[in-house]
């Protein structure tokens, strides 16, 4: 076999098989099973993305595979659908359901591997948002969102969520239908996970800049108060942290902004306090921003 495909590769035109196998990657093109054998091609050339990402998955939902065997599929359908073309072929290929059912296997490694899988091909990409919810990948996620308990897994949830909402208002308006908003807001609290909370804060700013009634729904639910207690405690000494810090000046400027909230005075003293011991330059507020928060 090994000489079969060195005469088969010194007997080729070596531009124009580079350029075939790149077509075949992308879809754009199929081996001619008439012209080479197709054990052949796919020594030389690889196998398509498409069906690496089917083998993939097949592995992964596979209860007689191993562990190991799972995790790797799933760091490779994980980078192969980083391409937006291969992101949609997930619909076109009717994976998003086998996906989408190891949200809630028993294994924490799978759970949150398929999460980031979702969150990947979501991002930036509208035709994904809508397969998913066409998929009914938003009750899983919420519901995953509600119950996990798994600090990895529920970090990489967010990371879902992020990906299924962000420029998406048909997502978010299913996702507040289900309950979603409410468990982000229980989320945001001094006493979360510090890696869940600060990817929550992060999603909040863009929520707000784009869904007006977040905002509503959120200091409703007292989040400036919360948010203030994230900021006083991450300003103290035993929790220095001043990217969470940053994070939640910027979430709170954002909803005040957007909302036209009036600023409680223990807010401005948690701002002041961060301010002073941060350092005004180092928490990225230009002065009109601090003027709003301090004044």
């Amino acid at each position: 076999m090994e000489k079969l495909l060195q005469w088969a590769v010194n007997n080729s035109d070596q531009e124009a098989l580079k350029k075939q196998a790149e077509a075949i990657r992308k879809g754009e093109a199929q081996a001619d099973p008439s012209k080479f054998d197709p054990a052949i091609i796919e020594a030389i050339l690889g196998k398509d993305d498409a069906t690496r990402m089917k083998e993939a998955v097949e592995c992964i939902v596979d209860p007689k595979d191993t562990l190991e065997n799972k995790e790797i599929a799933l760091d490779n359908l994980e980078m192969l659908i980083e391409g937006i073309d291969n992101a949609n072929n997930i619909e076109n290929m009717k994976l998003w359901p086998s996906i989408l059912s190891q949200l809630t296997t028993e294994e924490a490694a799978i759970r949150k591997g398929i999460a980031w899988v979702c969150g990947t091909a979501m991002q930036n990409n509208p035709k994904a948002q809508e397969a998913f919810l066409a998929n009914n990948g938003l009750e899983k996620l919420v519901e995953l969102l509600k119950t996990e308990q798994n600090k990895q897994v529920k970090a990489t949830v967010i990371y879902a969520v992020s990906g299924l909402l962000k420029h998406s208002p048909k997502a978010q308006e299913a996702f507040g239908e289900k309950g979603g908003f409410e468990a982000l807001f229980d989320i945001v609290k001094p006493t979360s996970e510090p890696t869940i909370l600060r990817k929550t804060i992060f999603l909040f700013n863009s929520l707000l800049i784009e869904n007006k009634q977040f905002g509503t729904k959120l200091l409703e639910q007292g989040g400036l108060k919360d948010l203030g207690a994230v900021l006083a405690k991450y300003t103290e000494d035993d929790e220095d942290d001043e990217d969470m810090v940053e994070k939640t000046l910027r979430t709170s400027h954002t909803l005040i902004t957007e909302t036209k909230a009036t600023i409680p005075a223990e807010f401005k003293q948690y701002a002041q306090k961060a301010a002073d011991k941060f350092g005004k330059e180092n928490l990225n507020m230009a002065e009109s921003e601090w003027i709003l928060l301090l004044a």
